[in-house]
């Protein structure tokens, strides 16, 4: 049996194995579209093995939506803590919708808009987009 700090090791090593991979796909994403991202490329870029690549991730649909849902969680941290920096004294809702306009801006946008065009034909990557959407959507 490993020793707690194997596993930690271990669990960390994945965890930045996963982060590396979700980064390298938006990167991907944005640089070369869709239809030119593969999961070989985005292995590639993130300095993965293809295994640890399908390890985590075994379809592109899957990849590029978990990056996407990864990075629109992160946003919308980033947006909350913005929000609830804005000065008492300015106009809250002008603040917010320029806070929020930000986020139609973008690599992340981009990479969105990427994959909802690719949903379009690809009932995978639909399903996948369909379930993240409802998510932001709440």
């Amino acid at each position: 049996m490993a020793s707690p700090a194997v596993d930690r090791r271990v669990q960390e090593r994945s965890l930045a194995t996963r982060a590396a991979l979700l980064d390298a796909a938006i990167e991907c994403l944005v640089d070369r579209g869709y239809a030119a991202t593969t999961t070989i490329e985005t292995a590639r870029r993130a300095g993965v093995s293809r295994g640890a690549q399908l390890h985590h991730f075994p379809t592109k649909a899957r990849l590029l939506a978990t990056a996407v849902e990864h990075l629109f969680d992160r946003r919308r941290s980033e947006f909350l803590e913005a929000f609830a920096a804005i000065d008492p004294r300015t106009d809250r809702l002008d603040a917010a919708v320029d806070l929020l306009w930000s986020m139609f801006q973008g690599p992340v946008f981009v990479a969105w808009t990427e994959l909802w065009v690719a949903a379009r034909t690809d009932p995978e990557l639909a399903a996948t987009m369909i379930t993240v959407e409802r998510r932001f959507s709440v």
